[in-house]
């Protein structure tokens, strides 16, 4: 049997974007390739025809995306298929093509001279977008692009978020709603300067659309309204300012949408379900989530890309996907109000969706597997196109073991461990935590490469869900103003819980792991205790003082969870980050952090090392240029090895000795 190494994670194939065509003979997806050779990814479609269940490769050139049905048989997607379809810092463009699925070329549509994000079909030849706009320059034909280029060397920050993950220097932009007639070539602004819209859903002629507006300081409220393309007329379903909004699709008995007022817990992590139903003009409750349903997440993983539906009107239904605990599986919200879960995955997660009145078609990785394309129907599940065939072949993949406990507070703890290569119960091996991110993550059965990898190596890795983790509920989520405090119990108890189940854990060569809130928590392990032998902290936070002015999401997140800003207790927030304990330290430790990493910025990175430095811990820093907060997940090819090369020479040099 053949390890698992580094390398593979070049040749895991990913998909997303699942959707029917109208008449639902069709359904079309995304397969995203990676592609060592050129450090880049291939984004592809490929096709099921429904009544043969056949898969099969619809495009090559692997520079596709957002792809929508036009007609039965007719996608409209955009790509780069020409040098002059390559957008430019200055001159955004986004090029439309069509590909009729039974034969022949795609051709091009027409062409934006903008950043699309978003398109939807409203009838033929009107489509719904959502654009960015910088609102300095709003007319792309009124560009003065000689001075553009010559004032590409600088910013101007006038609002925060001033960056945004991802997406560079974001300061007075917005992702605007507009109508495109593509007969007549015009775009319709429907959104103001300072509004942002997030979600869309389109039926019948009507816009209903997810918005923020803000001019200093963005908010995690926001508001809900629908454009009427036949009137013209906007109706206002929920004001901006009172709740976070998730999820809204049309069905049948109206508009409905997911959303949390934060007043309970303040954490605005479990949503309820509310109607907004047009001819009273008003939304009310409909359902109260009271089975800690974390509406469209799945468990944290570094082989899946989430991307597709999650969310979808149904008849007089809404067919949702949502993780309990440690899994993502299909439900159901009738016309009554009432929840069902509709199809259990096995323990797995349900990435993305479509749906008719026959079955459901859904793209999803089983417990231990790799992405793959399903039908549900009749109570069924069959493989449809399993993405990754063969790459497992041969390979040691082991299984996770469950171990939950109770910790010190009467909490149960799920939990699981990994079993070296080879195991014999008679050897001692070294071990490795694993700390998720979030804090509003989970752990779960899926395959984690970085996890394997180390397995195969002849490490024993487990990992849990401490509290403050996502998908058991408001009350367990809850760490606002105790990071480092029952999360770190809940680890250390973990810890010990595994040690005692597996005496053949050298107690005395463990190492901790762990990257975004797993690198806050190991920054907090270094300087609390001297258990393990090494660390490897990843986009991590260090400084809380510092990173609410820094972050993308620092006066969002970060007054919300440190229930304090600097001006209402500073000290609170310091107690609060790791970097106050940084003189306790002693572990060799590991700092990997991104350029463009704008949710942990590097400066959290950096102190914490200088502090290692300054006291004399063995450390080491590795940035990576050009990345951003998803190395892990989304960094080129080539960094995500070097990535995962880094950190397992650091635990072979300290764990192995």
């Amino acid at each position: 049997m053949e390890k698992v190494v580094m390398s593979d994670i070049t040749l895991i194939r990913t998909a997303n974007g699942l959707k029917l065509s109208p008449d639902g003979k069709y359904a079309v997806y995304t397969v995203i390739v990676p592609d060592a050779s050129k450090n880049e990814y291939q984004n592809d479609f490929s096709l099921i025809d429904r009544s043969t269940g056949s898969a099969r490769r619809l495009t090559y050139n692997g520079k596709n995306s957002g792809a929508l049905w036009d007609d039965n048989e007719t996608l409209l997607f955009n790509s780069v298929r020409k040098d002059e379809d390559k957008p430019e810092p200055i001159d955004e463009k986004t090029v439309f093509y069509r590909l009729n699925v039974n034969g022949g070329e795609a051709y091009e549509a027409f062409s934006i001279k903008a950043n699309v994000q978003d398109t939807r079909k409203i009838k033929d030849g009107l489509y719904a977008m959502k654009i960015l706009v910088d609102r300095n320059h709003p007319d792309p034909d009124e560009v003065d692009h000689d001075l553009c280029k010559e004032e590409q060397d600088y910013h101007i920050f006038e609002e925060v978020p001033f960056w945004g993950n991802g997406r560079g220097f974001v300061s007075g932009k917005r992702s605007v709603l507009f109508l495109y007639d593509e007969k007549s070539g015009e775009l319709t602004r429907l959104t103001g300067e300072y509004t942002s819209v997030s979600g869309m859903a389109v039926k019948d002629g009507k816009i209903a659309y997810v918005h923020r507006t803000w001019e200093d300081t963005i908010s995690l409220t926001a508001g809900i309204n629908i454009y009427d393309t036949d009137s013209k007329e906007t109706i206002n379903v929920l004001d901006d300012g009172l709740m976070k909004v998730e999820s809204i699709a049309f069905n049948d008995l109206g508009l409905v949408f997911t959303a949390c007022d934060m007043k309970t817990w303040g954490t605005g992590q479990l949503t309820d379900f509310y109607l907004f139903d047009e001819k009273e003009g008003t939304y009310r409750l409909f359902h109260q989530n009271s089975a800690e349903l974390a509406f469209g997440d799945t468990p944290v993983c570094d082989s899946v890309r989430p991307g597709g539906t999650t969310f979808k009107g149904l008849g007089d239904r809404i067919l949702f996907t949502a993780m309990k605990h440690y899994h993502t599986d299909l439900y159901e919200l009738d016309k009554d109000g009432n929840v069902s879960q509709v199809l259990d995955f096995g323990g797995g997660a349900v990435i993305c969706f479509d749906a008719d009145d026959t079955s459901v078609l859904f793209i999803g990785t089983e417990p231990s597997k790799l992405s793959s394309v399903y039908e549900y129907k009749d109570g069924q599940v069959k493989l449809l196109d399993d993405v990754n065939a063969g790459l497992l072949d041969g390979k040691y993949v082991a299984e996770p073991e469950y171990i939950p406990f109770t910790d010190r507070d009467g909490v149960q703890i799920d939990g699981w461990i990994l079993k070296p290569m080879d195991f014999d119960p008679e050897k001692k091996y070294p071990g490795i935590l694993e700390i998720h991110g979030g804090p509003r993550g989970a752990y779960g059965t899926l395959f984690f490469h970085e996890m394997q990898i180390w397995a195969s190596m002849g490490y024993f890795v487990f990992f849990c869900n401490p509290r403050g983790g996502e998908g058991y509920g408001e009350a367990f989520a809850d760490l606002r103003g105790k990071y480092g405090t029952i999360d770190f119990d809940d680890l250390m108890d973990f810890t010990d819980h595994v040690l005692k189940t597996y005496p053949q854990i050298d107690a005395e060569h463990i190492g901790a792991a762990g990257g975004s809130y797993g690198g806050f928590m190991c920054n907090w392990i270094v300087g609390h205790t001297d258990r393990f032998a090494a660390i490897a902290s990843q986009r991590s936070i260090s400084n809380w003082v510092a990173d609410f002015g820094a972050s993308e999401i620092g006066v969002t997140f970060d007054s919300n969870e440190m229930g304090a800003t600097p001006w209402t207790d500073m000290l609170k927030m310091w107690e609060q980050s790791p970097l106050k304990y940084a003189d306790q330290a002693k572990t060799p430790i590991l700092f990997i952090h991104s350029l463009c990493d704008y949710n942990c910025p590097i400066d959290q990175g950096v102190e914490m090392f200088t502090a290692m430095k300054y006291f004399h811990v063995p450390s080491r820093m590795v940035v990576f240029e050009g990345e951003n907060h998803g190395l892990s997940r989304t960094g080129k090819p080539k960094h995500r090895v070097r990535r995962l090369k880094e950190m397992t020479d650091w635990f072979e040099k300290y764990l192995k000795a």
